[in-house]
């Protein structure tokens, strides 16, 4: 068979090749250059996937490596049996090399992917995802809830780093009535989730009210040790409820799904307990304003009780004073029929009695309203709760419950007292009973 003139050489010296072809001749030629090469047959390609897409089943996309791209196709048939990959993932690549004449290209017809790198471990984190929501492992229902008020926190982490720093710092200044207990451990490297899960399983162990699992971002490969089984098996039994605030905001773990809470850093996880903090205080708050409330309208209800009476008591005695003022008026008419010296000696007679009589009505009459007076006056003193404040007095509570027994408040707790003019909140460092 007569081969095409671009492939043969006549036998002698070298000819010269005719310079002018037709496109499809040379397209043809570049074609079979490209499939006949024995070196590209046998060749896998690594880089950078770029441009990926599906169109009914078909993947294109292109191998990128510094400024160099190669095109790709997987075809519909080839494409279901390859792992997932996508934009930015480094695979290793193996097919045929061919052309695609329309757009005068030369492109690899993909049959084989590898990941590699964050690639592989990606698959891995798939493959465990499905598995542990095949176990309801992310199910709200299985989680346990945070306490209200938590006072006691084992913190998991590393010895250093910037991650947990931040953490310490920002509960020491926002939630600075939780005790922080820390639990020191490897968080990368070959093996680290082991160390990661007996930390918690230590934790587990410890009189705490939670457990917070932190540590300051990395890249995907050093923080995968948070996607192992071994941690996402430590949280699910973990005995107190585990917080997970692992990397920066776009890091997701396994341990966030499994985790009671999560927080996107470990900044976060720190305000989230100081919110608590506020919270509690907030209510303290109010409560305090209630009771102010309350005796500012008891005051009121007995200031009005005292008017009442003080008005009562002036009534009386102006009412005995006009009676005795009749009376007096009724005798000095009789007087004034009598003679002179009689008259004037009844009318002496009578009046000192009548001064004795009103003096013994005054006594009788006005005497218990007095003392009814000094009575409610003691009790609306007695009632008014900044009477003690104002002789140097406080008043002491705990969880906005007053303080009467230094044996219900416990060493580090933070109690808040009221004096006259202001609060002040305290850690109780010593306390001491009464013998």
């Amino acid at each position: 068979m007569k081969q095409d003139s671009l492939f043969t050489r006549a036998p002698g010296p070298p000819q010269p090749i005719e310079q002018v072809q037709g496109v499809s001749k040379v397209v043809d030629y570049i074609r079979r250059l490209i499939s006949l090469n024995k070196t590209l047959a046998g060749m896998r390609v690594r880089g950078e996937v770029s441009g990926f897409s599906n169109k009914n089943g078909r993947l294109y996309f292109k191998l990128k490596e510094g400024t160099d791209v190669l095109e790709c196709v997987v075809w519909a048939g080839d494409a279901v049996k390859l792992p997932p990959f996508k934009d930015g993932d480094e695979i290793i690549c193996g097919g045929e090399f061919a052309t695609y004449a329309p757009r005068s290209q030369y492109q690899l017809i993909v049959k084989s992917i590898e990941l590699t790198g964050a690639g592989v471990l990606f698959a891995q984190f798939e493959a465990l995802k499905e598995k542990f929501r095949r176990e309801g492992l992310f199910e709200d229902s299985r989680k346990r809830p945070m306490p209200e008020f938590p006072r006691r926190v084992a913190v998991i982490s590393a010895k250093d780093g910037r991650g947990v720093e931040d953490f310490f710092v920002t509960i020491a200044r926002e939630a600075p009535f939780i005790q922080v207990l820390t639990v020191a451990t490897r968080v990368e490297g070959d093996g680290a989730e082991i160390d990661i899960a007996e930390a918690i399983d230590k934790a587990s162990r410890m009189d705490v009210d939670a457990i917070v699992l932190t540590r300051g971002g990395g890249s995907y490969e050093s923080l995968f040790p948070f996607n192992r089984e071994p941690v996402v098996r430590a949280i699910v039994r973990a005995k107190h409820p585990v917080l997970s605030a692992i990397g920066h905001k776009p890091d997701v773990h396994l341990s966030d799904f499994v985790a009671d809470v999560t927080c996107e850093t470990p900044s976060n996880a720190a305000h989230y307990f100081g919110g608590i903090g506020k919270h509690y205080l907030t209510r303290v708050q109010r409560a305090l304003d209630a009771i102010e409330h309350a005796v500012r309208r008891h005051y009121t209800a007995r200031a009005q009780r005292f008017d009442e009476v003080s008005g009562s008591l002036k009534r009386a005695a102006d009412n005995c004073i006009n009676k005795g003022e009749r009376k007096l008026r009724q005798i000095e008419r009789r007087l004034d029929a009598l003679t002179p010296q009689r008259r004037l000696a009844q009318r002496g007679e009578r009046l000192a009695g009548l001064r004795s009589r009103l003096d013994s009505l005054a006594r009788h009459t006005l005497a218990p309203a007095g003392r009814r007076f000094e009575l409610l006056r003691a009790k609306l003193d007695a009632s008014n709760p900044r009477s003690p404040l104002e002789r140097g007095y406080a008043i002491v509570t705990l969880d906005g419950r007053a303080v009467r027994d230094s044996e219900a408040v416990p060493l580090n707790a933070v109690i808040e007292a009221q004096v006259q003019r202001g609060r002040l909140r305290a850690r109780v460092e010593v306390k001491e009973l009464d013998a």
